[in-house]
């Protein structure tokens, strides 16, 4: 009867172990260099990048701004980190991403990697002068922009 005892407190125990749910996201890499020459020469350090359940790795960015306002240079940002990880890791990367602030998340639609290459090359027109860049829709952003000396606009 005690041998019965134990083996049931073993499955029930065992079983118990078994039906935990893992966390529904487990860092994989924090702040590590990465760099690519192909499809175009990038490089950065992502903030967090998590893997899910299911193996799939997704990008994530902190801000210490106190606002939780998403720019485009955000996603920008966030984006490329996705596409460093999905060239150096050969894993499947998520095509969203969060962006973290102090007390909120927000999680985000990335672009994709013909948007990322054609974003380097409009980039290189732009200062190469092939290209006039567009003009910022409020003038707050031009105050620190390290293109003013180019700038039409400023």
């Amino acid at each position: 009867m005690l041998l019965f005892l134990i083996l049931l407190a073993v499955v029930i125990l065992y079983k118990f172990l078994c039906s935990r749910k893992k966390a529904k996201l487990t860092p994989y890499m924090l702040e590590y260099f990465l760099k690519i020459t192909d499809p175009v020469p990038l490089c950065g350090k992502p903030d967090v990048v998590w893997m899910n359940r299911k193996g799939i790795l997704i990008v994530g960015d902190y801000k210490s701004r106190c606002h939780n306002k998403v720019y485009d240079s955000d996603v920008i940002q966030l984006s490329v980190y996705r596409l460093l990880v999905e060239k150096t890791q050969q894993k499947p990367v998520a095509s969203f991403g969060y962006i973290h602030f102090k007390g909120a998340s927000r999680k985000v639609k990335l672009l994709s990697e013909r948007e990322i290459i054609d974003l380097y090359h409009r980039y290189w027109k732009i200062i190469e002068g092939q290209v006039k860049p567009n003009q910022a829709g409020n003038n707050s952003y031009c105050q620190n922009c390290s293109h003013q000396s180019i700038c039409s606009s400023w």
